[in-house]
């Protein structure tokens, strides 16, 4: 073994060593579930009392691991943190990234921005704790689906600016290298973005077409946009097409990279509609996120 392997292993045994004293410094503990592909630490403490799931793959190997957020769905006011997809988890830790699933505060005891806010803190905070966790601060992706969609590519969008910053890690940026936006909303101030007026009110206390406007990613694109990848059923009764492709020629048109995978036969949330199968499936959409994504990080999971 080369004196760089051993100073490699020697990182990431400390590394090991500090989660182990994070994790009791939250109450957590490790905790060994049904993730054949490494370990799962579960219910870290961030940004005050929100928790995330870390799926730590056993490739690790001698380097720190790039890492991918995900943020679930569910109208800002239901869902969790283990409605991540086994298939796009497992893909990811396959190609070597640490994948983080986040709860974030829901409405309507919590209205819009913060969950947006807890996204963008959980971003800070692992790049605060990277090297205790064993993570690469350069290397940090994201994908969502629905709402989580709309929430990652809203932290995209507006990842270099103060917007929705809270007083949490204030040192660290919330940016992101790329994101992937499953059948988000797009433009809220349109009826297919799929948020009812019942659940606009649930979400932002009120009905304000500004709220609308602040919370739709469209209003954020910009020259220079992190590349966001689109994944769009084209049966979707709830989040329209025409969502998806106004966010893609906006980007498109603001010359940014973008990329639009139009699943043939799928609804909301991955549903299949009709007798035919969703087209690309379920596991092409999750090798296709893999492929974006490492096309944009620096070190090469």
């Amino acid at each position: 073994m080369t004196t760089l392997a051993r100073h490699h292993r020697r990182v990431l045994l400390t590394s090991w060593m500090l989660l182990v004293g994070l994790m009791a410094g939250c109450g957590s503990q490790r905790t060994t579930v049904p993730f054949a592909l490494g370990t799962v630490v579960r219910n870290l403490t961030y940004c005050g009392s929100q928790r995330l799931d870390l799926y730590i793959p056993s490739k690790a190997g001698a380097h720190t691991l790039p890492v991918a957020v995900y943020v679930h769905g569910g109208g800002m006011s239901s869902g969790d943190k283990s409605d991540l997809n086994p298939v796009f988890r497992d893909a990811l830790s396959t190609a070597g990234y640490a994948v983080a699933s986040i709860d974030y505060r829901l409405a309507p005891a919590a209205r819009f921005p913060a969950q947006i806010e807890d996204v963008k803190c959980a971003i800070r905070y692992l790049r605060a704790r990277s090297t205790a966790l064993g993570l690469n601060p350069a290397d940090i992706v994201a994908f969502g689906t629905s709402v989580g969609g709309q929430l990652v590519a809203l932290a995209a969008l507006t990842g270099t600016s103060s917007t929705w910053a809270t007083d949490q890690y204030p040192t660290e940026p919330s940016s992101l290298v790329a994101v992937t936006d499953m059948f988000g909303p797009a433009n809220l101030t349109q009826p297919a973005s799929g948020f009812t007026p019942s659940g606009i009110q649930t979400a932002f206390g009120r009905d304000d077409r500004l709220d609308l406007v602040r919370a739709s990613p469209t209003h954020y694109v910009a020259a220079g946009a992190p590349p966001i990848l689109i994944i769009q059923g084209s049966a979707d009764t709830k989040v329209l097409d025409s969502q998806a492709l106004e966010l893609f020629g906006d980007l498109k048109a603001a010359g940014d990279k973008t990329e639009l995978v139009m699943v043939q036969h799928m609804g909301h949330m991955f549903a299949q509609v009709g007798s035919y199968p969703i087209q690309p499936s379920l596991r092409q959409i999750a090798q296709d996120m893999v492929g974006f994504f490492g096309t944009y990080i620096q070190s090469g999971a």
